[in-house]
This record gives structure tokens, C-alpha cells and sequence, in this order.
């Protein structure tokens, strides 16, 4: 059963202390950001290319925690594709999406996959060939050797819930999220596709990716070896220059027809390419996304002490913003609405406002507003509602 919804090896392992040292001629690598425990590892992996024997390279492996012990959920998150910069990033982080899964509790791991960066660039295991003859069971025979290994290094870790892993990914890596479906780790409960897919080419084959049929039979296969064990979370926007509104769709059908279990959320335009739904969408695919994990037992982040929604006006209806000036309305406070859980924003009496997310919200925002209003503020919105009363 699927609901359509419409509004994207081996174990051994070293780390890395600290960022490595940059070569005297190249760029300092980026610091590791302390209050998410962010650490580096390596761990081998053995992938076939498309042409070639195998190839033993060594995955780079990023990931995050929530303060504490644990045991905590987790997440693997795979990174999209562009094959003519694989140098770039070095290392992927997604510490913005580290950082939402972490204010719910959830430890992150996100691959940096052989063929890309510091993994190594010797080969390239997710070239799937020439556009009329795409080869895509290649790409997921090579992502799913590295999605595994990254789970079940996550799951040796203590600090980790062993039978409580989602894997998430962006344009290649949500296609590695679909496929890593027919693996059926035992520990996965659940996959998110943001904007997934290959073969995309937004400049010259804008909306119409090649051998997008070759891609819709792997995905079957994912769909049947699943067999609607695992559920899953397609994001798309209408405007994604990659695959446009329908193909994403075609695949969606090729998957659940086979037996995959999967949601469809289809979001209206997202900036000026839908492809960038996961970067630049938060509001749009937050609470949608909040929604599905909260079925699998991971809540959202809450502001202590909220009071309760008044009924003033809708949370994202900017029009109904009392006292602020119209250039509030229609930018200042889209800056909120971008802003993830939990969040608060208050407004003074001639219009002074002020926004905060993270902790402590309430007393912040409220500190925030007044000094400029140089007197108190009220409270317009907590979280998800608005509280505002006149």
C-alpha cells in the first residue's frame, strides 16, 4: 500500500582526531563543529565500476550526535552527483541537515562515497554510461555497498539504536536511498528521497534526464525486493530542472507497482530549480517530513512553556502580521518560517519585532524585541502556531 500526498563489508574504522592537515598550497579544511560532535572516519569498501575489476577505496565517513549518551536513532545521508566535479566538496556534511536531525534526537552519517573527493577519485563507480544506454543497477550496486557500510557502522556504535536507522539522500543520493530499500538492512525503518534520481542534465536536457525508463526498472527491482517492508518519503517540487513534475512520478509508480511502500509529496516551485527542494524548501518540507518521522517515534522539538494557538491567523500568512511594516510581511518574516523547531517570534508596539531558534526561545525572542522596543513585547508565534491576541 502507498498514500500519494501533494502540497524530494568491512567494519574496521580509524578517525580522524581532528581535521586533517591541507596540503601548504591548497585550501584549510573546514573545523569541525564542536556542538554537534561532528567526527571523521574512514572505512574501506570494495566497488565494481561499470568498467574494470573491482576497486578497494576507502569511504570517508562524517557524522554527528545529539548531546548525551544515547542510545539515539540515526540517519545515513547520501549526497547528490554533479560527474564533472567530484573533487568538490573534499568532505560532504549537509550540517544543516545534521543539525535537524539532531535537535529530535537523531545521531547522522553522512558517506562521502568513493569516486568523490577525499573517498578518492581512481574510479568512478556510479558512471553508468552513455545516455541512450544508462546502466543505473551499476550505480546501485555501488551505493548500496557504501550505504551499508556506513549503517553498520553506525549501528556499533553505543551511543546508537541498533533497530532504528533511516536512510535519507538528495538527487543521486535519494536514488541510493530507493535502492538501498532492496536491500533491506534489518536495521532501516524508513527511506526519504529528496528530489531523486540520475542521468539529469538541468542545461541541456532540462526536465527530461537520459535513460530515465532504465532508471524506472531499477527502481521496480528496489520496489519488489522490498516488498513494502520499509516506508518511504518521496519529496519533489514541480519545477526540478533535472526530472521535471512527471518523470518523478513515473518512478514513484514503477516502485509502489512492484511492491515498494512510499508517500508522494509534490511541492509547488522552490526558488528558481525545485532540484534545490532539500536547501532552500524548509518550510515547505519540514512539517511534511516532521510528520512522517513522528510515526516512527521521532518527535519534533517544542518550546517549553508555549501558550496555546489563539486561532489570530494561520502560521504561514504573513498578512495578518499586526503592527510591522510591509516589508516584514513580505520578507522579514519569511526569515522565520525558514527557521527550523523550536522557534519563537515576538512583535513590540510600534512594530519592533524579533525572531529565535534553538534554545530557550520564548524568554530570547522576547529579550531580543525589547531591546530595540526599549519596553516589552508579545509574543506572535511559537513553533507551529500563532499565539498572538490583541
Amino acid at each position: 500500500m502507498h498514500r500519494l500526498v501533494c502540497v524530494s563489508l568491512m567494519l574496521c574504522a580509524h578517525a580522524w582526531a581532528q581535521a586533517p592537515a591541507a596540503p601548504e598550497d591548497g585550501p584549510a579544511p573546514p573545523a569541525l563543529v564542536a556542538e554537534l560532535f561532528e567526527t571523521v572516519v574512514k572505512l574501506p569498501v570494495t566497488v565494481q565500476p561499470l568498467y574494470g575489476g573491482p576497486h578497494q577505496g576507502e569511504m570517508v565517513l562524517t557524522h554527528f550526535k545529539p548531546p548525551g549518551d544515547g542510545p539515539f536513532p540515526a540517519v545515513v545521508m547520501q549526497h547528490g552527483r554533479d560527474g564533472t566535479q567530484r573533487a568538490t566538496p573534499a568532505r560532504y556534511r549537509y550540517t544543516d541537515v545534521a543539525r535537524y536531525w539532531t535537535r529530535r534526537g537523531v545521531a547522522v552519517f553522512v558517506p562521502t562515497r568513493v569516486g568523490y573527493g577525499d573517498s578518492g577519485m581512481a574510479v568512478d563507480p556510479e558512471f553508468t554510461g552513455d545516455c541512450d544506454k544508462k546502466n543505473y543497477d551499476v550505480a546501485a550496486a555501488a551505493t548500496n555497498v557504501q550505504t551499508l557500510a556506513a549503517i553498520d557502522f553506525a549501528t556499533k556504535q553505543p551511543w546508537v539504536l541498533p533497530n532504528k536507522v533511516l536512510v535519507m539522500g538528495q538527487s543521486m543520493g535519494g536514488f541510493a536511498t530507493v535502492v538501498a530499500m532492496g536491500a533491506k538492512h534489518p536495521s532501516v525503518i524508513a527511506g526519504i528521497n529528496f528530489a531523486g534520481g540520475g542521468g539529469g542534465d538541468p542545461v541541456n536536457r532540462k526536465a527530461n534526464p537520459c535513460g530515465y525508463h532504465r532508471l524506472a526498472n531499477t527502481f521496480e527491482k528496489a520496489g519488489k525486493a522490498n516488498g513494502g517492508s520499509t516506508p518511504m518519503l518521496w519529496l519533489y517540487a514541480e519545477n526540478d530542472l533535472f526530472w521535471g513534475a512527471d518523470i518523478p512520478r513515473k518512478w514513484h509508480e514503477a516502485y509502489t507497482s512492484a511492491g515498494g511502500k512510499a508517500e508522494f509529496a509534490a511541492f509547488g516551485p522552490v526558488s528558481t530549480d525545485g532540484h534545490s527542494l532539500l536547501s532552500k524548501g524548509l518550510p515547505l518540507w519540514r512539517p511534511v517530513l516532521d510528520q512522517f518521522v513522528a510515526k516512527l517515534g521521532i518527535a519534533p522539538p517544542k518550546a517549553a512553556g508555549a501558550p496555546p494557538a489563539s486561532g489570530y491567523a494561520a502560521i504561514d500568512d504573513a498578512s495578518k502580521l499586526p503592527k510591522v511594516k510591509q516589508d516584514v510581511k513580505d520578507s522579514g518574516y519569511l526569515r522565520f518560517l525558514t527557521t527550523d523547531l523550536p522557534r519563537a517570534m515576538a512583535i513590540g508596539p510600534k512594530g519592533e519585532w524579533a525572531f529565535f531558534s534553538g534554545d530557550n526561545v520564548i524568554q530570547r525572542s522576547l529579550e531580543r524585541c525589547a531591546q530595540t522596543a526599549k519596553t516589552a513585547c508579545k509574543l506572535y508565534a511559537v513553533d507551529d502556531s500563532v499565539v498572538w491576541t490583541d
